[in-house]
């Protein structure tokens, strides 16, 4: 096109032929006389006396490491001619001739020295700064009129390997991410928006060109040239420079970590992208070994908008993998990829609030409030072990007035648990050991689980436990004061490890745990561990709110009458045998009861008369087993019968069970293994003590 600086003075028009004339051989040439109807070329002319000229630019070429050669088909008439020039910019917003300078090489250019049929060739030497290259039709210059046309240009060069323009501030460090080949537990786990240790992609290894990392900013006339907008990427992100070159069987890929088994019910990849070049992309879920199960082109036009995309076929050990598709070596490319995100239904995933796995029960918490001396801050340590027997934990009793913290159940789950379940749900990869505490809200509600009074804390006092919530359950530890059951200070806690700081307190008060949900959920804490140091009990006065039973640490002498038995009366005291389907005979004598045991009567059941403590205690007793005979010893809380059997394992010997404030009646079971025949059990001197095995009666 003519250059605005006044290089030339008229423009270049498109020129079509439209009628079968040929041109007059001696007077329009060199080029051919006869051109199809139809055919386009470029045309500049004039009738002015005042030479005239014009120059046609080509695009501009950044650098050609070898001699380029350009040809084309012209015809002039009436003196007009054609030459080949190099031009490049002035930096003033103009072109300057390169011939200017005489130490630049110029092009040589050979027309032809027969006017007839004849192309112009060029020869343009290799440069390494930019230029142009022009074809000037000049000497223009006859009233009669004279022009000049042009068709078929070609031009073939070698060119040099010329960089996308990053800025002088970009840098980019190898790919290194928290992916370690190792199957994700939650879709989630995907999730890649800054490319650091987190994030679950990672190279996919053996190749020429790998991923790289980057956080630099990238120049906005390169973003708006890529995409229309200067909309770059946040951050840390994914970037994979291809060089002029490159084949795609060299080129890396971007894999996730594997899925193990998802739902085809639904799923979706996210990502934004930028490509700069002549590059495309594609998304693709591959079995273990990389074979292909599907692909999905990625849309180029979307960029830098999130492309999100949906596998159909993959379901079962695979991964995902986002790859070059095709790519025009002849330039340097470059594609980024930033905020990946995976949303699918795995199968491990927890179908509710309450899915821990099929493992998962829960049964009543044994430990009651009874306002028993908490004498270093250790004493309120709590693993759950023996449903929390031994906790001084416990919550208010159902039938005591209605207050703030009158709430549903606390109770002990039981596990081992679906850690990836679990995972699903809390985001914790931790599994509580053993039994821990639990709080299940089926349509909403709170439960508070409250420590026994602590006379002050002092210096220091930390409480720590582990935590899982699941659904819109949330917890928090509190404090509450002794004559007031409303919750004071409380401090929220996540799910994990948590540690709260409690302030010095002068007066006596009791610690929270403070559970409540919208609708459903559940709250799972373990190893509760207190440090620091509180006041030790007085012992001139004993605590007691109304919300509160007192308390003795004495076992209660009456229950100790009703329990002890040595069996010399010739009876079994005020113990006495159920009557069951397929039930043993026994008999007392000699200071012992005996049962026999065969495979018409397999069972024995001795049961205890109903009592009620008033703290924990323990039952001891002597006994005998033979042949297939084995021995349980069960509680009954009152709530619910037979909740927990204790298998004695020798067979035979003094053995003892701890007997909680809550329990109300004590079995004594003898039953014969599976494959038995037959068996005995002999049983003397049930001694009823406190847990000092001091006896009380």
């Amino acid at each position: 096109m003519a250059d605005e600086k006044q290089m030339d003075s008229r423009d270049f028009y498109l020129f079509e032929k439209i009628d079968y004339t040929e041109f007059p051989v001696l007077r329009v040439g060199p080029g051919p006389s006869k051109i199809q109807q139809g055919d386009k070329m470029i045309f500049v002319g004039d009738k002015k006396r005042e030479e005239q000229h014009a120059i046609l630019f080509s695009s501009p070429i950044n650098c050609q490491n070898s001699t380029g050669n350009l040809t084309f088909t012209y015809w002039v008439y009436n003196s007009a001619r054609v030459e080949v020039i190099l031009l490049e910019d002035d930096g003033r917003g103009g072109y300057k001739m390169i011939f200017d300078d005489p130490a630049e090489e110029k092009p040589y250019v050979d027309c032809g020295t027969i006017q007839l049929n004849t192309e112009c060739h060029a020869e343009i030497p290799p440069r390494d700064k930019p230029f142009r290259i022009g074809i000037r039709a000049y000497e223009i210059s006859n009233t009669d009129g004279s022009f000049v046309m042009i068709d078929n240009i070609l031009y073939s060069s070698s060119l040099c390997k010329v960089g996308i323009d990053l800025g002088e501030n970009f840098k980019s460090t190898p790919l290194e991410t928290g992916a370690v080949g190792k199957p994700i537990k939650s879709a989630t786990d995907l999730k890649c928006d800054s490319f650091d240790a987190k994030c679950r992609w990672r190279s996919g290894g053996d190749a020429m060109v790998m991923w790289r990392r980057s956080g630099s900013v990238l120049p906005n006339d390169l973003l708006l040239n890529a995409t229309g907008t200067t909309v770059g990427p946040r951050g840390g992100y994914g970037v994979l420079y291809v060089e002029q070159g490159t084949q795609k069987k060299s080129l890396d890929i971007l894999r996730s970590d594997p899925i193990t088994c998802q739902s085809l019910t639904e799923n979706e990849l996210s990502f934004r992208f930028w490509e700069f070049g002549q590059i495309e992309l594609e998304a693709c879920a591959v079995d273990l070994m990389l074979k292909d199960i599907e692909c999905i082109p990625i849309p180029r036009g979307q960029s830098p908008a999130n492309v999100n995309l949906t596998f159909r076929k993959a379901t079962k050990n695979f991964m995902i993998t986002i790859r070059v598709s095709s790519l025009n070596s002849d330039f340097d490319n470059m594609v980024i990829v930033d905020d990946i995100a995976y949303r699918a239904t795995l199968c491990t995933d927890a179908l509710s609030a309450f899915d821990i796995g099929d493992s998962f029960v829960s049964t009543p918490m044994l430990s009651l409030l009874l306002n028993r001396n908490v004498h270093t801050s250790q004493d309120l340590s709590c693993d759950f072990s023996k449903r929390a027997s031994g906790c001084l934990w416990g919550m208010l009793n159902q039938e005591d007035d209605a207050t703030e913290i009158a709430a549903n159940t606390w109770a002990v789950g039981h596990g081992p648990l679906n850690d990836e379940k679990l995972y699903s749900l809390t985001g914790t990869a931790e599994t509580p050991d053993g039994e821990f505490g639990v709080a299940r809200f089926e349509t909403g509600g709170n439960a508070v689980l409250l420590s026994e009074v602590v006379r002050c804390a002092l210096n220091n006092v930390h409480v720590q436990f582990r935590l899982w919530t699941t659904g819109s359950a949330k917890i928090k530890v509190c404090l509450v004061e002794e004559s007031s059951p409303s919750l004071l200070d409380c401090q929220d806690a996540s799910s994990g490890d948590v540690v709260v700081d409690l302030p010095r307190i002068r007066r006596p008060f009791r610690v929270a745990f403070a559970a409540e949900a919208e609708d459903q959920g559940m709250v799972l804490i373990d190893d509760i561990v207190v440090t620091g140091q509180i006041c030790p009990p007085t012992t001139a006065k004993q605590f007691s709110s109304k919300t509160f039973r007192p308390t003795a640490d004495i076992p209660d002498p009456n229950v100790c009458r009703l329990l002890s038995c040595d069996f010399h009366l010739g009876h079994a005291c005020l113990y006495e045998s159920s009557q069951v389907s397929n039930s043993a005979m026994h008999g007392v004598g000699n200071g012992k009861l005996n049962a026999f045991l065969t495979r018409t009567k397999r069972v024995f059941i001795l049961e205890s008369p109903q009592f009620r403590l008033n703290t924990v205690a323990r039952l001891h007793f002597d006994y005998k087993l033979t042949g297939d005979a084995n021995l349980f010893i069960c509680n009954d809380s009152g709530t619910k019968e037979l909740e927990s059997c204790f298998k004695v394992e020798g067979r035979q010997g003094n053995d003892y069970i701890e007997l909680l404030a809550s329990d109300t009646k004590v079995y004594i079971i003898s039953r014969l293994s599976e494959t038995g025949k037959s068996g005995s059990l002999e049983f003397s001197k049930i001694v009823f003590t406190d847990t000092s095995d001091q006896a009380i009666c």
